[in-house]
């Protein structure tokens, strides 16, 4: 059975990456006034995980890696996904 700081351990290096990869993907499938709401949610989003980020390297944690590319897949992600602003309705 998991210890209470396992657990923990087991939320901060899963939670982190789904909350960017969420927040990433909302930006790129949404389309006007929920597409602001989206860019709002994703700024904060990056904001929340670059200081968690921060934090995590600062302490030597052990997923200091998997937050620092969390961080990066969020940065580079804005630029590489194809967004639905610019599509075309059928």
């Amino acid at each position: 059975m998991l210890e209470l700081p396992q657990f923990f351990a087991v939320v901060n290096a899963l939670a982190l990456p789904m909350f960017g990869l969420w927040a990433l993907l909302s930006t790129k499938l949404s389309v006007g006034d929920a597409l602001r709401r989206a860019e709002r949610r994703f700024l904060i989003a990056l904001v929340i995980i670059s200081l968690v980020t921060l934090r995590t390297v600062m302490r030597l944690d052990d997923v200091w890696l998997i937050h620092t590319l969390t961080l990066a897949s969020m940065v580079l992600g804005v630029f590489t996904v194809p967004s639905r602003e610019g599509a075309l309705a059928i």
